[in-house]
């Protein structure tokens, strides 16, 4: 049985594609050591607010707090960690000094549709065939079960798009409809209201 908890909205995916591969599955609003003893998984997932495109996030302090005691409970064989933390985070080098069997994920910001009237997006033509540089939903919810399913432990993993995927190709999966137009064209259909793509997000720094 898989524990699962968090605050970002990927967890109802997560659940979901746990449960059509046959993956037992708790979900717990927040991690609670006491609990993890009581119910025994054999694996602990924590996905903290993971960063949207455009969007900064901050991670809360509590979950990994609990994580290493609950991973400590018997029959824990793994925690997975979601999470934008740097590798400096005070939280996460307590972690890997804590001797659980730890695999920590860092997806690049998250582009997605989030239920928007439409899904046309307008993007400069120039970025709309450079390499993207975010994940979608379903990259991130992959990667998850891709060490859910294996033996990976005691590594920290960046989650990224493939290096030959454009902006253009990764709106596309993430369920929005890109639209490549002049830069100016895509200036003034912010000025009035058009929704438009906006990589000035800070990336998260990459594992020493």
């Amino acid at each position: 049985m898989i524990l699962i908890t968090g605050d970002d909205p990927i967890l109802d995916g997560l659940c979901d594609a746990l449960e059509q591969r046959g993956h037992a599955h708790t979900r717990a609003a927040a991690l609670d050591a006491s609990e993890a003893w009581t119910l025994r998984p054999e694996a602990i997932v924590v996905v903290e607010s993971l960063p949207r495109v455009a969007t900064a996030t901050s991670p809360p302090e509590r979950a990994l707090a609990e994580l290493v005691s609950a991973a400590n409970a018997p029959g824990v064989r793994r925690a997975v960690i979601v999470t934008p933390r740097p590798d400096d985070d005070p939280a996460l080098r307590a972690v890997r000094r804590s001797g659980i069997p730890y695999t920590i994920l860092r997806p690049r910001p998250i582009a997605e549709q989030r239920g928007e009237t439409s899904t046309r997006v307008l993007l400069d033509r120039a970025l709309a065939s450079a390499p993207a540089v975010a994940v979608t939903v379903d990259m991130v919810i992959e990667a998850v079960i891709a060490v859910l399913d294996g033996e990976a432990c005691g590594q920290t993993r960046d989650i990224a798009p493939p290096p030959e995927m454009t902006w253009s190709e990764l709106l596309a999966r993430a369920g929005a409809t890109p639209k490549a137009v002049p830069r100016w064209r895509a200036r003034v259909g912010r000025w009035f209201g058009a929704r438009t793509l906006d990589v000035s997000v800070p990336q998260p720094a990459a594992p020493a």
